[in-house]
């Protein structure tokens, strides 16, 4: 499968182009900038993989939750490869993405990403299976949910920061940060061969990014509108 991918949930932008099993892959990590530097890393990975446009099998995204900027960008850029060159686009659900390098180790699992200080976009899974669906919530509220009995493996890209304000938290629980043997652009990949070795359809054009919280900006506006009544 020849394919490009782009994780754009957090502020760490990753792209990735495939081709015959090799990967080659950057990463901007520069703010603001990321919006003039995408188009030119996408070049260069397609280019250091020796691909053009109608070479690919497909491209492939996170959806969310994540950053609204990310998630529109790294989206947005990959339509458009889409409409010009007719190539199917999937989204893979941010945190099934994170959690996918980890799917077959045993016991509970928590995908996380951080959203606000001491918030996280999280999602539970056990068995390889997603036993609470992606949420928005304080870290107390996430950590209410299990007992000193259970061991839970974190991944995600909140996974560290989250372990750690649990043993200050709740010392007693057993949680573990695990560093996937597989980076989230490879995960892509292969979630994205998955897809279409079941059938299952690429994005339409009106699909967007997933989110789960209001945007700052809309939160403002909102709190403005109830000002003015």
């Amino acid at each position: 499968m020849n394919a490009l991918a782009i994780d754009c949930a957090v502020s760490k932008i990753a792209i990735a182009a495939k081709k015959d099993g090799k990967m080659v892959k950057t990463v901007l990590d520069i703010g603001i900038r990321q919006s003039e530097k995408l188009l030119p890393a996408v070049d260069y990975v397609m280019r250091e993989m020796e691909l053009s446009p109608k070479d690919l099998t497909c491209t492939v995204t996170t959806l969310g939750p994540g950053t609204f900027t990310g998630l529109r960008l790294g989206l947005c850029t990959l339509k458009a490869l889409t409409l010009s060159h007719n190539i199917p686009l999937y989204g893979i659900p941010s945190l099934d993405a994170y959690h996918w390098g980890i799917r077959n180790a045993g016991g509970i699992h928590l995908s996380v990403i951080e959203s606000k200080e001491e918030e996280y976009f999280y999602s539970v899974f056990e068995g390889g299976k997603k036993i609470h669906e992606d949420d928005d919530k304080h870290i107390d509220e996430i950590l209410s949910m299990f007992t000193e009995e259970d061991s839970i493996l974190v991944s995600g890209p909140g996974a560290a920061s989250l372990v750690e304000q649990t043993k200050e938290r709740k010392p007693l629980l057993k949680l573990c940060a695990i560093t996937p043997w597989t980076d989230s652009c490879e995960s892509l990949f292969e979630m994205a061969e998955e897809k279409i070795k079941s059938g299952e359809k690429p994005l339409e054009d009106y699909d967007g990014p997933l989110y789960i919280r209001k945007s700052e900006a809309e939160i403002v506006y909102e709190e403005k509108m109830q000002g003015k009544k």
